[in-house]
């Protein structure tokens, strides 16, 4: 069985537009937000498939939080076979991770609250600096209300989960996932999970995949976990998992975050639902039109980026709007546009600046020097810090496809100046760990303002930097 493959058809034959998708895709780059994929599938077949390069069908993608939904889809198959119930309270699976005196409130958590994030902990828990046990630290940490109460978003309760879904299969949750259900839909083979420091699966945000395989998994739940005539997820587990039991709008973020949660599944507007990872990893099903539309992005530093997905989504493809006009047809599979810096001319204080070290003051992120270097439509920045000598390459007026010094990510870089003194390189990792890095040089009088900051959330702590320097 080759698992699900999807008929190719023009938007139009489904009732949708081509045109509103070519303006969706050109509303999302205007907003510089990088968006690495859509895929739209209406009626079971696939009217657009766009990557933004390299990203394209085969390139895995960090899907973040989407992982949470395929663990609640093995607890639902564990449970099924009868291998839990889902008011079995957690702590009876895991008595070596527990402590001497162990909470009430933390005995008190039951897997149901857990699928639900309806916890005793308002945040992770194995976030701490120096914490190697993450799913320990779920049992050890201090409570913070009696669990069944409220949703708060707790991505440690989610790893324990995945915990328990090795614990009880034998199996890594992918390949647990993969008996199941993976394998038979045709989930890429070299798809994988990150592992915490104690090899667990990272079940709260550590799916590495490819778009099209998120596609696959919304498409069968949209068909009731029903493919080919079998069934692969049980029935009345998804109707549960996709029903609001948690009231999330006075904690949601942002209004399409307001709309309720299930187990491990969004509630959206339009009466949809979805998986949804950090930076805009999104798989959306909306029941009623009959469509799934998949999004992989990196809105992380934009307040409100994945709404503007959400809303552009609505307001383009959904509505029918065309306000630009645009192709009458779209190849089911095309480019989306990179994103890199636009700028102005080069200005004299570039030949000023051109391969001089900058010195700079003492800071704790340990960076010791720094060495711009210009040439034809590209440039590298070479910098001294606590670990050696680096350099990091970008282009001008595009993007530079290298890897970033020391962490050895694939990244995308570009540089620009943006005004007569500064000069702004944007580094976007496009790797396990997505993520971005600006850094920004200011000259003035033969000084230099350097601000760093970086946008990721596991590494690149150093380059979160305020300082200063002098040309030498």
């Amino acid at each position: 069985m080759a698992g699900i493959e999807f008929k190719i058809a023009e938007p139009e034959s489904v009732g949708l537009s081509a045109a509103c998708i070519s303006e969706y895709i050109n509303r999302i780059t205007a907003m510089d937000i990088p968006l690495h994929s859509l895929l739209i599938v209406k009626d079971g077949l696939l009217v657009c498939e766009a990557y933004q390069k390299p990203y394209g069908r085969d390139m895995l993608h960090r899907m973040f939080s989407v992982t949470k939904s395929m663990v609640s889809l093995a607890i639902g198959l564990l449970a099924e076979d009868g291998r839990l119930q889902l008011d079995d309270h957690i702590v009876d699976y895991f008595p070596e991770k527990l402590p001497e005196n162990v909470h009430p409130y933390i005995k008190a958590i039951t897997i149901r609250n857990m699928l639900t994030m309806r916890t005793a902990h308002n945040k992770t828990t194995y976030k701490l600096e120096g914490c190697t046990d993450w799913v320990g630290s779920f049992f050890t940490a201090q409570p913070t209300h009696y669990p069944g109460t409220f949703f708060a978003y707790d991505t440690s309760s989610t790893h324990v989960l995945a915990a328990l879904v090795e614990k009880l299969s034998g199996k890594e949750l992918m390949g647990y996932l993969r008996e199941k259900f993976m394998d038979a839909i045709g989930f890429s083979k070299t798809a994988y999970c990150l592992k915490d420091p104690m090899g667990v699966s990272m079940g709260g945000s550590g799916l590495m995949a490819a778009p099209m395989d998120i596609m696959k998994v919304m498409y069968l739940i949209l068909q009731g976990g029903v493919y080919e005539g079998k069934r692969y997820l049980p029935e009345e587990y998804l109707k549960l998992a996709l029903t609001k039991w948690s009231d999330n709008y006075a904690v949601g973020q942002t209004f399409e975050e307001m709309q309720g949660y299930g187990y491990q599944f969004w509630r959206t507007t339009h009466d949809g639902y979805a998986c949804f990872g950090m930076g805009g990893q999104l798989g959306i099903c909306l029941p009623d039109m009959n469509m799934v539309v998949v999004t992989t992005a990196d809105t992380q530093g934009r307040q409100g980026g994945v709404q503007l997905l959400y809303d552009t989504l609505w307001n383009t493809i959904l509505s029918g709007a065309d306000t630009h006009g645009g192709e009458k047809h779209i190849q089911a599979v095309s480019d989306i546009p990179q994103i890199y810096l636009h700028g102005v001319p080069a200005f004299a204080v570039q030949n000023e600046v051109n391969a001089r070290t900058i010195l700079v003051d003492e800071n704790e992120q340990g960076f010791r020097s720094f060495k711009l270097t210009f040439g034809e439509g590209e440039g590298t920045l070479e910098y001294e810090n606590r670990t050696g000598v680096h350099t990091l390459h970008f282009g001008i007026g595009c993007n530079k496809e290298t890897l970033f010094p020391q962490y050895e990510h694939r990244a995308l870089v570009s540089g620009a100046w943006k005004n007569d003194n500064t000069f702004l390189i944007y580094a976007q990792i496009i790797d396990e760990y997505v993520g971005k890095v600006f850094m920004n040089f200011s000259f003035n009088e033969g000084y230099v303002g350097i601000i760093f900051r970086k946008i990721e959330e596991t590494y690149y702590k150093e380059f979160n930097l305020f300082t200063s320097g002098k040309l030498q």
